[in-house]
């Protein structure tokens, strides 16, 4: 969904407004402080020559149409981001609608909200009531600029972190073109004697600004994909389990996850998966890089302490084809990599993303405290991990399961967690989870048409066994359910401000 080309981007506009377009974009803070750091960046070896500049020519590009997009706004009513797609045609419409998100956090652009109340029908613990619910109307307009107007000054993600909403996917620390940024399960620090002041890092966290509206209409004026409110852009949604045995002996409901995998792997789709495994300390994920199929049964099965994932792009990036299994917040900052500052992904090689339900996730810590207090039990007596039909399920080694109801885990939870609104990894081109299926098949939502084919490959290769999650019970009714609860239940993201 997130392909941009530039070729020929500004065939259409004049020179001369070409000219002066570029001449404001290379004023940009993040243009400026990128190119001024230019010695600095190539000595630090991210990033070669070359790809310094890739990056920078597609940092100006993006800036210039951003610019020549503000002289077609002029005087135009507040729009919804479909409208100003279809209204400017001097870009595609995917360019259009991610330079107004990035426009309105620049400063230039006003995001007008309308709030609607209706009525509906609702049944209610097996009873049918009327209740109030809200729809939300985003418009966006163009600021009437003063003459002493400056554009957004954009934060190291120290900020983000200090302000508590911080998820540790560890992106940033592999975006960051001088390696000043340290990111782990619990911690991140900046160095500040190496920080560039950027903003790269702040661009694209999942958690620095929305992109929910974007990826609405990005959803809605693609002609390929179904858009719902509910789960997000999707092609298929299916109930599935595999068939090979190797992966079943391992698999944590439907072994899906795993199967895909080893699917990209065999057929040269991809040279490497970054996923994550049990480290020295059971039950405590750290990022792998997988090459092998041998070595992927030792990813399957849910951890649910938080892992770093992301901190892996960076060493993988001398392999030409990776996929990335993870949460739906590491989905969303591949995503926002992909699109923001430039539409020009830091990282190319990324073919595809798994993403995984994910309500919310533990500390390893926590993990350990949760089994002492509820289960009287040992982290390293845990086979397994689990939860399903409302509830947090432990198998033992002695052949014991253990339950308790999933509300009395909410405690242990990471407190970040409740600033995500996206239960199916809304942003990934494969999703997978328990919820809707049966014991021991897997949910499975395929988001673009090259997953679909995929998957519909797997399906008539006999590597699964599969139907549509909408024809079973509980189904695909109670993914949407779940997915609007937790919609619902999210927390808004307030940024403590700089002193």
């Amino acid at each position: 969904m997130t392909q941009i080309s530039n070729d020929e981007i500004f065939k259409e506009i004049l020179p001369r407004e070409l000219l002066e377009a570029t001449y404001k974009a290379v004023s940009n803070f993040q243009i400026r402080s990128f190119y001024e750091a230019k010695e600095e960046i190539l000595n630090c070896g991210k990033y070669s020559e070359k790809e310094f500049y890739d990056i920078l020519d597609a940092m100006i590009d993006a800036e210039t149409e951003r610019k020549i997009l503000m002289d077609r706004l002029k005087g135009q009513d507040p729009l919804f981001l479909t409208e100003i797609a279809e209204l400017i045609n001097d870009f595609p419409p995917i360019n259009i609608v991610r330079d107004v998100i990035y426009l309105k956090e620049q400063g230039y652009i006003d995001e007008l909200v309308e709030v609607k109340t209706k009525k509906v029908i609702k049944k209610i613990k097996g009873v049918e009531k009327e209740v109030e619910e809200k729809e939300y109307f985003y418009r966006y307009k163009l600021k009437k600029l003063e003459e002493n107007f400056k554009e957004n000054f954009f934060q190291p993600v120290s900020i983000i972190f200090e302000s508590g909403v911080c998820c540790n996917c560890g992106w940033c620390s592999s975006i960051c073109p001088i390696n000043a940024i340290n990111v782990n399960a619990d911690d991140l620090e900046i160095d500040k004697n190496k920080c560039i002041k950027c903003g790269l890092c702040f661009s694209v966290c999942p958690r620095s600004f929305q992109m929910s509206e974007l990826w609405k209409a990005i959803g809605v004026l693609s002609k390929e994909i179904n858009y719902s409110e509910k789960i997000g852009p999707y092609i298929n949604a299916y109930t599935a389990t595999t068939t090979i045995e190797e992966i079943k002996k391992v698999r944590q409901d439907g072994g899906i996850a795993t199967t895909i995998l080893e699917y990209l792997l065999k057929n040269n789709l991809v040279d490497a998966i970054i996923a994550v495994q049990h480290s020295k300390d059971l039950w405590k994920p750290e990022p792998v890089i997988i090459e092998d199929v041998k070595d992927l049964y030792k990813t399957s099965g849910t951890k649910y302490a938080n892992s770093p994932s992301l901190i892996a792009i960076e060493k993988a990036k001398n392999y030409d084809k990776i996929a990335v299994v993870g949460t739906p917040c590491m989905m969303k900052a591949l995503v926002k990599g992909e699109l923001f500052p430039s539409g020009f992904p830091f990282f190319n090689n990324i073919k595809y993303k798994i993403g995984l339900f994910c309500m919310e996730a533990f500390s390893y810590d926590n993990i350990i405290k949760l089994v002492k207090d509820k289960f009287d039990r040992d982290i390293n007596e845990l086979t397994k991990m689990n939860i399903d039909k409302g509830k947090f399920i432990i198998n033992l080694k002695s052949g014991e399961e253990l339950k308790i109801d999933l509300k009395e885990i909410q405690p242990y939870a990471r407190g970040n967690c409740h600033f995500c609104e996206d239960l199916t990894s809304e942003y990934a081109d494969f999703s997978v989870g328990s919820i809707g299926s049966q014991s021991g098949y897997s949910s499975v939502i395929t988001r673009t048409l090259e997953a679909d084919t995929i998957f519909q490959d797997m399906i008539s290769s006999g590597l699964v066994e599969a139907q549509n999650l909408k024809d079973v019970k509980p189904g695909l009714g109670l993914v949407q359910r779940i997915s609007v609860s937790k919609k619902k239940k999210c927390k808004t993201v307030e940024l403590k401000k700089e002193n």
